[in-house]
């Protein structure tokens, strides 16, 4: 799932300014795999353990003193815009900072925040995403 241009993202009590994009990205981390007497080809496939990540990724102008730290965690919220009131999303999830990342080159500053989303409980999406009230 990606986002961009979101209308607003806010870490816990702070608000991200010049957010550009949010991308989820899932990665299987424990996959099971069977195969058959048949032949030489795989006959069952799971993925057990899932592992969600967030990225953010901003742009700024200004010298940046207060980034985030990593093993924070609090409720990672983006507001995204359909095009009217009636279109509009919130994507929520608990997550933890893993990383914290500047490229700084020219004119163009870029600061990449790396989160690990957390479910309440094991069998559900630790992300969620709802329509805007």
């Amino acid at each position: 799932m990606v986002v961009l241009s979101p209308d607003r993202v806010r870490f816990g009590s702070d608000e991200w300014e010049g957010v550009q994009r949010v991308s989820f990205d899932r990665f299987g981390t424990r996959t099971i795999e069977e195969w058959g007497d048949e032949g030489p080809q795989l006959v069952f496939a799971d993925v057990s353990r899932v592992r969600v990540k967030a990225r953010i990724v901003q742009a700024f102008e200004t010298t940046d003193l207060e980034s985030p730290i990593p093993g924070a965690m609090e409720e990672l919220r983006v507001e995204v815009s359909g095009g009217s009131d009636a279109g509009r999303k919130i994507v929520k999830t608990d997550a933890v900072v893993q990383s914290v990342s500047y490229s700084v080159g020219g004119s163009r500053s870029e600061r990449t925040i790396t989160l690990v989303c957390v479910s309440a409980a094991g069998d559900e999406d630790p992300v969620l995403v709802t329509n805007a009230n």
